[in-house]
């Protein structure tokens, strides 16, 4: 049987839960994972600004960068995610790569048209998504979308008025940013039918369920050892994380912890400008 070695991209928005489901999905011996080269402040030296967008028109600044990358050699800046990137290098075995990156979320189609990638989409609920941005207190700066001419033309122009309002609260802040992520996400989702398309919330609740059918969507050898080290991480007997990154939790408490954090006039905001997109992925149950 032949190998699949297709490279891997597991993206959404930040704070989707791209972290664990990235370093569940490098646990086979031959998989070997790489965090956010698309973040300027720690991936490759070549992206300088947050959730660049790469298109046909800008593609022969970033190709061989990615090419690079994807043979572990690429460009990063120099601290100790870079150190453990540069040490697959010498692994002796043939090596599938897990690219974990939500801010490569505008560019995930480039990537899986030019490089043969399979995509996992992790969604996860509006509200949630703010309260853990509120609980880091992580503020998004839009000139990030709004300085790139291409992504504002291609997908993002009908939100320009939202995206350019003053005096943003910060759950609105946080709903227009999940808009303007997912909206583009979903149109290529639709033209992409063979991406596999997840929710946080249901890989929290049932992940052994959830794991097995990505594993085997992926041609990935679901072992018992990797059974036991997502249960590892996701049991009960974990306690509340402590830390941002902290993967072991109890993963099904993480699902409705966000109507312990908003308040019904800030799920109101959100649900108003996430609207129909909202909808089609969160219906009226979940939301209360």
């Amino acid at each position: 049987m032949k190998i699949n070695t297709k490279p891997i991209l597991v993206t959404g928005s930040h704070r989707s839960g791209s972290t664990w489901v990235g370093q569940m999905l490098s646990l086979p011996y031959n998989i070997k994972y790489v965090s956010e080269p698309f973040n300027p402040s720690y991936g490759l030296r070549k992206f300088k600004s947050w959730f660049v967008y790469i298109n046909s028109n800008n593609e022969n600044n970033y190709r061989s960068e990615i090419n690079k990358l994807l043979k572990f050699r690429g460009n990063y800046r120099f601290n100790l995610p870079a150190l453990r990137y540069w040490s697959n290098l010498v692994w002796p075995f043939n090596k599938r790569v897990v690219v974990k990156d939500p801010i490569a979320c505008f560019s995930s189609q480039w990537l899986s048209d030019n490089f043969d990638m399979e995509v996992i989409v992790l969604f996860r609920h509006p509200v949630a998504f703010y309260t853990s941005l509120k609980r880091l207190d992580w503020h998004f700066d839009f000139d990030n979308f709004l300085n790139q001419s291409d992504l504002m033309a291609d997908h993002l122009g009908l939100f320009s008025d939202l995206i350019k309002k003053d005096n943003k609260s910060y759950a609105e802040e946080a709903a227009i940013l999940w808009l303007c992520i997912y909206h583009v996400l979903d149109k290529y989702i639709t033209s992409h039918p063979d991406w596999i398309v997840k929710r946080h919330e249901d890989i929290s609740t049932d992940p052994i369920k959830e794991f097995t059918e990505i594993y085997s969507k992926l041609n990935l050898p679901f072992t018992s050892k990797v059974n036991k080290k997502i249960i590892e991480y996701s049991s009960g007997k974990n306690t509340e994380p402590t830390k941002v990154l902290d993967l072991k939790r109890d993963s099904k408490t993480v699902v409705d912890q966000w109507s312990k954090h908003a308040s019904s006039e800030e799920i109101k905001i959100i649900k108003n400008i996430t609207g129909d997109l909202a909808l089609k992925y969160y219906p009226e149950d979940k939301w209360h």
